[in-house]
């Protein structure tokens, strides 16, 4: 039914005129990206909590500056506020939370199939400690830098700067051994 609307456009029926159907197909439309953030912040009502926030967002929003704005931005724009929206929840659910400890990156998953899969696990415990986190977050579970350092609490330039010496050092013990 609103498959032919653009996006400008349910948030304008959404917004002006409380249009449910209009919501609900934005809501859908951003499903995956609120997944993907409700499971970082591992509590059951975290994507509840992110459509809410969505849905107020939207009823909030100021309907003029859409006329300026392309399509891109406006996707670009609404996924950039649910991502604000995890960071502050997390920030709320973990206050006084000084860091994630590098114990809380769990190992890598068993579900990855390698052809000398203890090798090579035998080579990732080989790295230092907070090298061996920053691999197996990025690389095994995707997390993005940006995510990673702010698991960490420190720069994402320092983030790649562990990675480049984890991979460094991975790849040397693997052409010694």
């Amino acid at each position: 039914m609103f498959a032919q609307h653009s996006l400008r456009g349910l948030l304008l029926l959404s917004n002006s005129q409380h249009d449910e159907a209009a919501m609900q197909f934005i809501i859908e439309k951003f499903r995956p990206v609120i997944r993907k953030y409700a499971m970082q912040l591992h509590y059951d009502g975290a994507e509840s909590d992110l459509v809410i926030s969505l849905i107020e967002f939207v009823y909030k929003l100021d309907v003029r500056k859409l006329q300026s704005r392309s399509e891109g931005e406006l996707v670009s724009f609404i996924v950039h506020t649910i991502r604000n929206k995890k960071i502050d929840i997390y920030r709320k659910n973990n206050k006084g939370v000084e860091e994630i400890g590098i114990d809380s990156v769990p190992a890598m998953p068993d579900s990855i199939d390698f052809t000398e899969t203890s090798c090579f696990r035998e080579t990732i415990w080989k790295l230092p400690k907070k090298q061996r986190a920053v691999i197996i977050a990025k690389y095994f579970y995707g997390y993005s830098d940006i995510e990673i350092a702010e698991m960490f609490r420190v720069s994402r330039q320092a983030v790649n700067q562990i990675k480049r010496r984890a991979i460094k050092a991975l790849r040397k013990d693997m052409t010694e051994g």
